[in-house]
């Protein structure tokens, strides 16, 4: 589990977040997308930090579990891998397929 890395905690929250609830959401987009402290979350939401603490540490362990399961992150980078591969290649059919690749992305 990786609770101290933003852009990976960001991506978690890209790929999970929809199977999170709205207060969830919420709070991990003010800390992680809007750059706000834990404090000034509290605050805003009249509770205490350590609420908005826990909360955020629960749903990065519940964000992580989905990833472990479903490995959305790892198969994305995998398939940009291969894309940026394909890309290298100067190849017009192989040029039309990666363009179709992309729309499905």
């Amino acid at each position: 589990m990786r609770h101290d890395d933003r852009e990976y905690n960001t991506l978690l929250l890209d790929y999970y977040g929809e199977l999170l609830t709205r207060h969830q959401v919420n709070i991990l987009s003010e800390y992680y997308n809007e750059d706000l402290s834990m404090n000034e979350i509290a605050d805003n939401l009249m509770i205490s930090k350590s609420a908005v603490q826990d909360l955020i540490k629960r749903s990065l362990v519940q964000m992580n579990d989905y990833e472990k399961k479903l490995k959305l992150i790892e198969k994305d980078k995998k398939f940009n891998k291969i894309l940026d591969e394909m890309k290298s290649e100067n190849n017009e059919l192989l040029n039309s397929y990666i363009n179709k690749l992309q729309k499905i992305k």
